[in-house]
């Protein structure tokens, strides 16, 4: 009788302990500082080549805003800072918005998440439009697809590890549009912009 009063203790005990966690268990927003990549990922631009300090980005949509009792998401804010970021860090992002070349604009047309899982993976695609600042043909214009995945060890919350995986989506769809950038822009009547 004793082992069966045991296993009772166990068995609430471990009902009150996942209750906690499930409580404990909000949806965070994805974090701008997660998904930008760096020169460490991918190398910078060198001065002179094309693109070199060349772009603004001027709008960022599609994105949602997090609601904490349902599931992480990716911000238009947010994706915009991780952008930029990354932009600057690997010398694309203009010294200053009148110096640019390039107005850029990215819509997160779709972010395709799990409702559960032990590891969790995002595809991420971002609709990427450069179009030089004086007008003409888009030196860019493409949907660059990604795919990020967070592992049971990263996190025993799914929702953690759902942010971590809608973290690496976007990183990695940054990784692949820079790397897209880097075998070559196409600007029409405008090839002066590889100089500038």
């Amino acid at each position: 009788m004793s082992l069966v009063r045991s296993l009772g203790r166990v068995a609430r005990a471990a009902l009150v302990g996942a209750g906690l966690l499930t409580l404990a268990a909000c949806a965070s927003a994805s974090k701008p500082e997660q998904m930008t990549i760096t020169a460490s990922t991918v190398p910078a631009v060198a001065p002179g080549a094309p693109g070199y300090k060349a772009f603004r980005v001027i709008a960022v949509q599609g994105g949602g805003d997090t609601n904490p009792l349902w599931m992480s998401n990716v911000s238009d804010k947010d994706f915009k800072v991780a952008l930029e970021s990354s932009l600057k860090g690997l010398n694309y992002l203009a010294d200053s918005s009148d110096k640019a070349l390039l107005e850029l604009t990215a819509s997160i047309v779709d972010l395709q998440r799990p409702m559960a899982g032990i590891d969790m993976s995002v595809t991420s695609k971002v609709r990427y439009s450069a179009i030089p600042v004086g007008g003409g043909a888009p030196a860019f214009d493409d949907t660059v697809a990604a795919t990020g995945t967070a592992h049971f060890g990263e996190s025993l919350l799914a929702v953690e590890r759902l942010r971590k995986a809608n973290e690496a989506a976007m990183r990695a769809n940054i990784e692949a549009f820079i790397k897209r950038l880097q075998t070559g822009l196409k600007v029409s009547g405008a090839t002066d912009i590889y100089t500038k």
